[in-house]
Order: structure tokens, then sequence, then C-alpha cells
């Protein structure tokens, strides 16, 4: 059986979703863009200044930003009441972003994920299960968590995405901006830091360092995260401020679309891992008397447990063949990350056969102190 990447479209060229012909971010009236920019990502183009490998500087390229140009990009949603405050207070200036989303939170609310196309924005990935340190994973492991990534994002969109990529932490290492640029997908880094994942951080912190952080740099690549209160109480203001001092915003879409690997595919294994619990950011210990409620930590937590998806029915769903099938689970909520994926009846998900990559089945978020 081949993962379902296998089916994702390939064709054509991405551009972003044009969210409706009379959509304000296309008005010169209103809108708060000043233009719309294809970016390359042939031989594996990085941007963005911000590297953690050194040596990956000879990938560099610039988007050729105008001074008080900048870019909005955001990691790891989509996640509930945050992403949706983000997307209104885009819609509301009238502005579109790229959202670098991870695998099992696109599968965990595909119709959130859904709701960055809809209105307009690009969708690129941020791995799957954001590993913190991929720069010191061994290289087959961190390629892996990048395909799977890319696969989880466009089955839970339904469609083709950018082949935009960005590393958890801005780890980049040169093995795998070198796989990257060998599957033509472009690596994204930062040029303004917002701060929305440091300790502390509420919406006036944000606001007072991101405007701060772009005058001085005077434009430039954001990263926020729209998983985070902080940025979704902050945008609004910064946004208003942005414009006041008269910078404008670029959307920038792709002129080709992600392609699975055909290598990758054609390895039934190579994106089976056992169930596990997983932060996409902060930290969590568990014990095997704790696996079922982890001991959580100090600082700002989203962990996620997982069960595996089963490969044919979700074949099936993408050529229009398939059956509602969803199993309880145990420890969930009875609902799988999609609506026509099965999982295993138990919570470990030991013995399934023709399962592969894991599909996200509960969430908990919380800010611990």
């Amino acid at each position: 059986m081949r993962f379902v990447l296998s089916l994702i479209l390939a064709g054509g060229v991405f551009s972003g979703a044009l969210a409706s012909d009379n959509d304000c971010a296309y008005d010169p009236k209103t809108s708060a863009m000043s233009r719309i920019i294809a970016a390359d990502s042939t031989h594996g183009a990085l941007y963005g200044t911000a590297l953690n490998a050194q040596s990956n500087r000879s990938y560099s390229r610039t988007l050729n930003l105008r001074d008080r140009e900048v870019v909005l990009t955001f990691d790891d949603g989509p996640l509930g009441t945050n992403t949706r405050t983000v997307l209104d207070t885009l819609d509301k200036h009238c502005v579109k972003a790229t959202f670098f989303s991870v695998g099992r939170m696109a599968l965990a609310d595909p119709k959130l994920l859904k709701e960055y196309d809809r209105r307009g924005h690009t969708i690129g990935t941020h791995t799957f299960s954001h590993p913190f340190a991929m720069d010191r994973m061994p290289p087959q492991d961190a390629i892996a968590e990048i395909e799977k990534g890319f696969a989880a994002v466009s089955h839970a969109l339904g469609k083709p995405i950018a082949p935009f990529f960005r590393f958890p932490g801005l780890r980049d290492s040169p093995e795998t901006v070198a796989y990257l640029a060998s599957r033509n997908i472009s690596t994204w880094s930062v040029d303004v830091i917002s701060g929305d994942t440091d300790p502390g951080a509420n919406a006036a912190k944000v606001t007072k360092d991101v405007l701060a952080r772009v005058r001085g740099a005077g434009k430039g690549i954001i990263l926020f995260h729209d998983i985070k209160k902080p940025t979704a109480e902050a945008l609004d203001g910064i946004i208003t401020a942005l414009k006041k001092d008269g910078y404008k915003f670029v959307h920038v879409v792709s002129n080709t679309n992600y392609k699975p690997n055909p290598e990758m595919v054609a390895k039934t294994d190579a994106f089976r891992t056992p169930p596990e619990m997983a932060t996409v950011t902060g930290r969590w210990t568990a014990s095997a008397a704790t696996v079922g409620r982890p001991e959580i930590k100090a600082g700002s937590v989203d962990v996620m447990r997982t069960e595996w998806v089963e490969l044919k029915l979700a074949n099936e769903q993408l050529t229009g063949n398939a059956r509602s099938e969803t199993a309880n689970v145990g420890g969930g909520n009875g609902q799988t990350a999609s609506g026509y994926v099965a999982t295993s009846s138990g919570g470990g998900g030991s013995g399934q056969t023709g399962g592969a990559y894991m599909a996200n089945s509960w969430l908990v978020t919380g800010q611990i102190q």
C-alpha cells in the first residue's frame, strides 16, 4: 500500500487562493498590501537572514522587498480561537499572510486549515510533529518529518500547497537544506522575530518588540505563531501601527506546487512511527504511570496524543470510493482528525496493520507556571 501523499494533486501552478473577487485586499482603495510576489523555490531557495547553519548561506535569495515592506508569516497552527482571531484581524486590515502549518495540527482541524486557503492566504509547512532540534536529528529522520508534514497538510487541505518550508526553531542543517534544494522546496527563515513564544510574552511586550525590530530593520519577513494568544491579541495593534508608519504588506505566493517524493512514497514503512505524545511548543514529561495524563512542566505548551491513520480508507476517500468509518479511541473523544479515517480501538494502536502517519485525536493547551 502506498502512502496517501501519492494521491496528492501535483500539477498546475499554486498562486495562493483569492478569497473572492470583492476581497478588500485586492482593492487598491482598501488594501494595505503593496504587491504580490511569486517566490521561486527552484534549487531550494532560502529566504530570510536568520540562519542556524551559516554554510547554508549559499542558498540565500532575496524577495527584493522595498523599504517599509514586510511579509507576515505564522507558524504552528491551526489552533482554535487564536488562529480565528488572527484570520479575522488580517481580514479587517485587508492583508494576506503565509501560514506554516504543522502536520498534526492540520489533521486535528482540517476545517480551520481550509480557512487559511478560503481567505486567500498561502500555506506552507513546518514539519509533521514540530521536533525542536532537527539539526541534531539523523538526516533520514528529519527528512521523514519534512515529507510527513507536507503530506499531512496537503491531505488535510485536499489540494496542493506551496513548496515552502520553515524549520522549527529555525534549526536548519546543511543536510536537510541540501535535501530541500534537491526537492525544489524553499526554506523560509525570518528577518524579524516577534518573541511571542518567549517566557512572559504578552500582547503589550510582543507589540513593543515587533515594532522596534521592524523599525530597526526597515523591512523583512516577520515571524509570528498564530497558536499564541499574545499574537492574537497584539496583531491588530501591530498592523495599525505599521500602517501608520507607512509600512506596506507583501503577499508571497508560489509559482509551483509541492510534489511528493516518489522514492519515499514507494517505501511502505517510511512514515510508520510508534504511538507517541509530542509537543508543538513548550515541554512536557511523562512516565509509564502518567502516559494518559502527562505531567506538564513550566512553559506554554500544546500537547497531542496521536493514533494510526488507516491508509486504505484515506486513499479510497481521495479517489472518491470511501465510506465513513470512525472508531472510538480510548482517551479521546471518539472522533478522528478527519471523518473518513479509522483509528485503532485502543489508545496505543499496537498491532494495527496498514497504517502509517499519525493522526491527532487529543489536544490540550495551557499556560503552566
